[in-house]
Formats: structure tokens, sequence, C-alpha cells
């Protein structure tokens, strides 16, 4: 049996699937939660391979957070687990399994899978289908029983168990110091039983509703639950309730003690009890009333129908309802139904830390659904005799709150999820999914909506789809933060769209949904700006700027430069760069979600780039990146645009890219972000013009326990100031424009700015400004003319910086020569070998030829006693382009500076070899210094 087969057979189809190993070695332990079984398998196979014990989770869990029974869902075995070797309940395999097949044999149950647990036997009952485990814990129960009464000695703490975990097939034993392999005993069947027959063949009644341990499934159902006997009786005079009780009510005085009992158990759990106990009572002979409820009372629940055949044989056998329902009571059973002031409910939102209670109002659900007392979608029909009939299709509350249309995924739903304990969760899901019954169910159980019938769902949801297209329009699910127009009328932040007047709900969209969280507040308004006015101190104007590139991030907008990077370094710690990136980013949200980290890919970058769009990006730490790798964030944060790539939909169609980005960006490291790509590069001066840098300075003198405070809140405190901020832009963005021209005319004049320094001026431009109008609207307290004279000490060390990066073109040649010393012809201009048979000329010296390898290309020729140099184009273009040197540039400034010029001339001219004349490029290297002066004697 392959394991695929294995765990298809086993595990129930629904809810998250746990693996459990441990290394016992290493004292290590592994508890993960999956939805894709076969990412489950292929884990499994990989801790095995790491020498791991490796268990699995006979149950299915509602979630991915807790494997206990009150979260289990489904079970599709029955499975015990027997102790073999010395000291066990067993001294061999063989024993126990000689053993196993006797206990079958007695009670008839079909052959089960055996498997060698390396050490015991594990033994398994594969069902049809999954079951809910609220049903499957009390046949559990009577299969422990049934083996302590036939001396069966499988492990009772273990059969029971709904959270149990057992060793998985084709892994290893490691447990001591053997490696014993895991694997079936002899040929497993594939044989399932349903779980109705093998209830049958363990026999005794089924255990009441209210027995074991509470779950929360169960605890929803009986909580929205309401029975009338009176409809039970009524049901009954017409031939479709129950002959049992009709007995019980109609023949009182010849009633049997035990069927009473069964028959009070049913009118305790009604709301009717008292009467109803009354009405089956008063005509016995011994009849008191005290006496009636005292018995009713010491009653624990409901009788099923096992209990009442086995007092009363015979009635049950040709029952309509025999074998579709346990218990008589389900004949009176409805559900209440939430009135509008049950619709209310208070809650935290499941993806925020510690979150406050908000309060939800839960929409009508969809004929025929509605939602019960407590929670929870049902569903109300007619059989067809037109009697209603009502069901749970799912424990708590999910619903759906908007319909939306997204440009790439096309049209879907906003779902709503209420989960007692984790808080309320919301989520797209596509109109395909909702449509698609395996697409719907990897959807649900991803954000933990576990239920065996996803069909029931679906109907649901498609429900909720039809009612909506018929009173509302869909909203625009935007898949960008940050603008939506060019006009800069709202701006999305999160699950927010601010206005100049109003701040509207936006549905999340698939690229937005998972950073929904991160823009709720935490901490109070207050709190932020105490914490930002930190830094309102002198000397800590580097902090202040980094605080300012966060509300001057959104004005990159009214700018035609897409975005400006400052790069912060310092190789010693403590000097806070790292928490002032936390505090700026607090202007928006939880800076643990919005800034990055250098585990965080390239790619990854770009994709946030083009989803804040105009909100900051921060990058902490980029010390280990590669020059070539920090080259091209420079390039790709200055372009503003993701790169191009085609879309997930298996057709030649490319994805759907957004609107580019317009934001400013501050990043952190241990060393110069240009000393390390010029490590990689000449001359990296288009990067340093579409960035600045700034090394930090160790400030923080005062007490630890004050900077661990502000360490602290910057990570707990934030989204309360962008708003605020936003929505004044809005209301006066064109006196927010004027001042942006204002003071980037102050910056461009101070500082001298010129073209080239675009980058540098629009960024610095719109940090200023950002900070202007925090302090306006008391969001900051910092000294603007203090910030100003820093920014224009930042202009000028990144002038100087790109100053010291611009080669002279004397220093490019050099480097030309030197790296090609080798491959160059050195020669007198009058030599000639023909003539000389190879000694040279008239003195007898030798030429020097490129010799150091024979495959070597010949680069240029120099001619020694003229000093003349000849470089073939394509080799010196070639070099240029591996060193990132503009060729072109080069070449221009080699005419101008040293009178170059292209002139044709065969390079190997005065050898024995000659080539016919090419273009070279010839220098006259009298008028300067070149590369390394050969002497007489290399000659």
């Amino acid at each position: 049996m392959l394991i695929e087969d294995f765990f298809n057979k086993v595990l129930a189809n629904d809810g998250h699937y746990c693996v459990w190993a441990r290394q016992a070695n290493k004292n290590k332990i592994f508890q993960r939660f999956f939805v894709d079984k076969e990412e489950f398998i292929h884990t499994t196979e990989t801790l095995d391979g790491r020498g791991f014990d490796v268990f699995y989770a006979l149950a299915t869990f509602t979630g991915a957070n807790s494997r206990v029974v009150e979260e289990s869902v489904s079970m599709r075995s029955f499975f015990l687990d027997i102790d073999c070797g010395e000291g066990k309940d067993y001294d061999s395999q063989e024993e126990a399994l000689n053993a196993l097949d006797q206990f079958c044999e007695e009670l008839l149950l079909p052959e089960p899978v055996k498997i060698n647990s390396g050490r015991g036997v594990h033994v398994y009952w594969f069902l049809s289908e999954g079951v809910p485990t609220q049903d499957w814990i009390p046949v559990a129960n009577r299969l422990k029983a049934k083996c302590s009464e036939l001396g069966f000695r499988a492990d009772p703490s273990v059969t029971s168990d709904a959270a149990r975990v057992l060793r998985v097939p084709y892994t290893h034993n490691y447990k001591g110091n053997q490696r014993a392999p895991v694997n079936f005993i002899g040929t497993p069947t594939t044989d399932t039983i349903e779980f109705s027959k093998f209830s049958t063949i363990i026999g005794g009644p089924l255990s009441s509703p209210s027995s074991g341990k509470p779950n929360k499934v169960m605890d929803a159902l009986l909580g929205n639950r309401q029975n009338s006997f009176k409809d039970i009786i009524v049901k009954t005079s017409k031939g479709v309730g129950c002959e049992q009780l009709r007995q019980v009510w109609q023949e009182q005085d010849t009633c049997s003690e035990p069927l009473w009992r069964a028959g009070l158990s049913i009118a305790k759990f009604c709301t009717d009890s008292e009467v109803a106990a009354r009405n089956i009572s008063k005509h016995h002979p011994d009849y008191t009333l005290d006496a009636t409820l005292a018995k009713m009372q010491g009653i624990k629940g409901p009788y099923t129908y096992d209990s009442f055949d086995e007092f009363n044989p015979g009635v049950c056998g040709d029952c309509k309802h025999r074998g579709k329902i346990k218990s008589p009571i389900v004949l009176g059973g409805s559900f209440k139904e939430a009135k509008p002031e049950d619709n209310k409910v208070m809650l935290p939102e499941a993806a925020v830390p510690n979150a406050p209670l908000k309060t939800y109002t839960i929409p009508e659900y969809p004929k025929p659904f509605f939602r019960g007392e407590n929670g929870g979608v049902y569903i109300r029909t007619r059989n067809s005799e037109g009697d209603p009939e009502e069901r749970m299709i799912y424990h708590n509350d999910l619903y759906v709150v908007k319909r939306i249309r997204d440009v790439e995924a096309g049209e879907g739903i906003v779902v709503r999820l209420h989960l007692p304990k984790d808080g309320v969760i919301e989520f797209t899901v596509p109109l395909t999914a909702v449509t698609s019954r395996e697409e719907l169910r990897k959807h649900m159980a991803m954000r933990g909506v576990a239920v065996p019938k996803i069909d029931e769902v679906m109907y649901y949801m498609t429900t909720w789809v039809n009612d909506l297209q018929a009173t509302s329009t869909a909203d625009v699910a935007r898949r960008q933060f940050g603008w939506t127009d060019d006009d800069c009328t709202s701006f999305v932040i999160g699950g927010k769209e601010i206005t100049a007047t109003e701040i509207k709900d936006n549905p999340p969209s698939t690229p937005t949904a998972g950073l929904f969280h991160a823009f709720e507040p935490r901490g109070t308004l207050q709190e932020w700006v105490d914490m930002a006015n930190f830094y309102a101190q002198d000397k800590f104007e580097m902090h202040q700027y980094v605080v300012g590139t966060a509300f001057g991030s959104p004005l990159m907008a009214l700018t035609p430069i897409a975005c400006l990077g400052l790069h912060i370094h310092c190789k010693e710690s403590g000097a806070g760069k790292t928490t002032a990136i936390k505090v700026a980013s607090g202007v928006w949200g939880q800076p643990e979600e919005l800034v990055l980290n250098p585990k965080d890919t390239n790619n990854s970058a770009m994709n946030r780039n083009e989803l804040y769009q105009n909100l900051p990006m921060y990058i902490d730490e980029l010390t280990n990146l590669h020059g070539k790798v920090l080259s091209d964030t420079v390039y790709a944060l200055s372009g503003g645009r993701q790169k191009n790539r085609l879309s997930n939909t298996g057709q030649n169609v490319e994805r759907t890219r957004g609107r580019p980005w317009r934001l400013l960006s501050v990043t952190t490291g241990n060393t110069s972000m240009i000393e390390k790509i010029s490590g990689w590069k000449d001359a990296p001066q288009a990067e340093a013009q579409r960035m600045m840098e700034c090394r930090a300075v160790k400030l923080f003198t005062g007490e630890k326990s004050t900077t661990d405070v502000h360490a602290t809140n910057s990570t707990t405190v934030y989204g309360h100031a962008g708003p605020i901020y936003i929505q004044y832009v809005i209301q006066n963005i064109g006196e927010v424009q004027n001042l942006l021209n204002e003071v980037q005319d102050r910056i461009d004049r101070m500082a001298d700015l010129r073209a080239e320094n675009r980058f540098w001026s629009a960024g610095i431009a719109c940090t200023l400004t950002g900070v202007i109008i925090a302090n306006r609207l008391g969001l900051l307290d910092y000294n603007v003319e203090k910030l100003f004279k820093f920014a224009l000490g930042l202009i000028k060390s990144n002038q100087t910086i790109t100053e010291d990066l611009s080669s002279p073109v004397a220093d490019t040649l050099n480097g030309f020569i030197t790296e090609h010393w080798g491959n160059i012809l050195k020669i007198r201009s009058t030599d000639d070998l023909r003539s000389n048979n190879g000694t040279g000329d008239s003195e007898g010296e030798t030429i020097v030829i490129p010799d150091v390898d024979p495959r070597a290309k010949l680069v240029g020729r120099y001619e020694t006693d003229l000093k003349h140099l000849y470089l073939v184009p394509k080799q010196v273009r070639t070099w240029c382009i591996e060193n990132q040197i503009n060729y072109n540039s080069f070449v221009d400034d080699l005419v101008r500076e040293f009178g170059a010029k292209r002139t044709k001339k065969s390079i190997t001219k005065g050898t024995t070899t000659r080539l016919a004349p090419s273009h070279l490029l010839f220098v006259d290297c009298s008028k300067v210094p070149v590369g390394v002066e050969p002497d007489d004697a290399d000659i």
C-alpha cells in the first residue's frame, strides 16, 4: 500500500492535518498543521530523513494552532496500539497478533490493517467516510471496553483518544539505539467498514450527547437547539413519530419503569418538560408530581433508540426513523433563530495580537438559511409531508460581507468568519472557487472552516452571491495601497479608504488581504506622538529625518520621481537605526510586518514596493548582500515598476501590474551600500545619484531602561498618525503641492542642485514637507530649520561621495592596459622581423609579443619608441561592459583629453604574422603616463 493510499483511507477529507515529530537525542519537538495532504506527506518523509520519530494525528482539526480533542473535527478509523517486548503487554509481536486474531474472531470484526511500529503493533479499521469526533468517541469507548472485557491487552489510553498520534508507515523508530523500520505486516487490506456497522458490531447503547468532554460543535448545536415534546406527540399521532413514546403516553398504567424513565429522558430536554412529564405519568397508579420531577432530574441525557429497544423490544424494528436518527428527541427539535438584537456580537480581530473587542453586526442570512440564536449557519426546508425540517450547516458564524471585482482574479466575495477563541477573520474567495467543490474546500480549510459536507457550504455561499447580485453592486478590490487616482482624491490603508470627508471600508483583494491586519491601530495616538518626539532633541536629526520619510512618502506622487533611497550604515550597534525605521513605519501600521528583513528576497521587496505604491519602504540590515544585488535593488527602486512576468493562469498572458510606485525608501546596514557596489563595479555614480547615504553615530547615552521602553514601544504602538495626516493632505492638496514646490526650490538653491540630482531634490523636499505638515497637525514637534541644515549636510556629503566615484579617463585607460598587459604587442615602430630573421632591428633587440597564453586575444599594440597605443575597439567595449563603464563616454573622453582618434592599421605590423589593417583606437601616450612604462629591458 502506498503511503498516499494509506492516508487517503485513514484520514478524513475536512480540516487540518497534523504532523508531530520528536528527535530525542537532540531534545527537539516538531508540530505543524497542513491543509494540503501532499505537503503533509512530504513533510513526514523529510522529517524521517532527518532522524525524527514521525507521528501523525488520527483526527483532523479546525485550525492550525492546537491538537486537542476540543479542536478535532473528524475521524476515519478505529485503532489500537499494542505494546510488545519484555515487560510489555505481550512478549512478542507474534503473540500480540495471535491475540488480535482471536479478538476479531470473537466479535466478528473484519480483518484490520496491521503495522509494525518498530517495537509493537498498530491496528486500524478504515471507515468508509469521515465521522464527527463527537459521534466517534462513544463507539471508541465501547471498543476500549470490549478489549478490557475480552482480556485483549491493547493500550487503553490510545483507543478512544481523538487527539492521539501514531507512527507514520515507511518511517523509522529511532527509540533506543536501534533504527527499526515502521512498515505494514503482511498485505494490508484496503477494505473499509461503515461507521454504523462497526458501531453495531461493538454493541451497546450510544453515549448521550452530554457525556464525555465538552465539544464546541455540540455546544453550539445544543445552545441553538430547542425541543418540543408536543411536536413529537403530534407527529406520533400522524404516524410519523415514535411508537415507543406513544406507548409511554397511552399505556401509562402498564408501562415498565425503565421505559417510563426513557420517556422522561426525552421530556426533560424539551421546552415543555414539566407539562410533558406530567402528561406521560399522571395516569400511573403511583403517580405524584414531586416524585416524577425528582426522577426526571437525575437523568443525564436523552435516551437513544437502542435504549428504548432494550427496554421494550420488538417495537422499533419497522420504524422509518431507525438508523437515521439516534434518539426520539430529534423528532421534536428545531433551532432558535437569532433575533435582530442577537446579531450584534463583540469579538477581537483574529490577526491582531491583543486586539480590542469590536462590535460586528451580522447581516440577515439569505433564505432558506438563518443564523442560530447563539451563532452558526442553519437551513430550514420542508420534507415530503410538508413538515419543516432544520439542520445545521456550520456551527460558527460564517457569512458574506460584500461582492468585489478584482482586475486580475475576476469577481469574488469577502467572507467573514467568527471563531470563539481566535476572533474574527475576514478573507476573500474568488467566485471560481465558490462554484468548485474542491477549491472551496481548500479556501475554507485554509481559514479554519472545517465541515464534513462542503456541498452544503457551497449551496450556502452561492445563495449569498445570487442574493447580493440582485440587491447590490460589486465593490472594486484595490490591488495596491496608497493613492487610488492621479488627482489624489482617496488613499487606501489596509481595510480603509480615506477621502476628504469620510473613511470607508476597503475590501481585500488577493494581493492586499494578507496585510490588512498590519494596518489595524494599536496603542493610542498620544503614545505614538510621545514616542516619535523622543527624537525631538539635538543631534537626533538623522532619526527625525527617518520619521519624516513616513510622512513624505505619499507626497512623492506629486513629483515625477519614482523613489529616493536613503541608506543608513554604522558598524557599531546602539545607533538606533533599526528602531528609527520602526517608529517611522508605525505611522502607518505594524513595523514587524511592514519592515522587510535580510531574509526577504529581492523579488519580494519589489512586490512590496508595488503593493505599498506610496507607503514608505523600510528594509533592515542589507549588510550581507552582494554588490550586484544592491545595484539591482537601487535601479529597481528608482525605476518605479515591477519587472514584467507571465501570470500563473497557464496561458501566455502577462501578469496584471499595478500602478507605478512613488515612494521613499530607507535601508540600514553595517557598511556603505555604495562601497559594496563599487567593489563589484568601478564607477557606481548612477546608483549614487538615485540614493543617499548617511553614517549613523551612537547617541543613546541615557539610562538603558529609557531606551528599552522606547524600543518596545516602537513595535507595539502604531497605526494612528497616518490616517489623520493623509486626510489633511487630501483636504488641502493644492496647498500641499505649493508648499512642496517652495521647499524644493529652497533646497535646490541652497545646495546648488542640478538635473542629475533630481532624485535627491524630490526625496528630500517630500521628507521635509511631510515633517512641516506633521508639525502643524501636532503629530511631530521637530525643529524644521535644524532638519533643513541636516538635509543640506546630507547632500554635501553625498556630493563628495559622487565626486570621488568619478574616475579620470587616464585611470580608466590605465585599468584596461594593466589588466591586459600580457595581451598587448610591444614593438618599435621600425622593427621588421621579415628583414632581420627574427632578431629584431639593427641593434639586435627583440620585440615582445603576447606569450602568456597562446590562445589569448591580442587586444592592442604599443610602439615603445613613439609611445603610440593602438587598441582593438571590440575588446575595449567588452571590458567596459564587464566593468559597468559607459564605452561611448570613455571614448569621447579619450578624444577630448588625449586627442585619441580612430585609425586603420595592421595590429601585427613588423611581425611574421601579417593581418589586414583594421579599425583601431589610437592614443598618443606620450602626452600622459599610461599604465606601466616599459624601459629598454622590457624591449
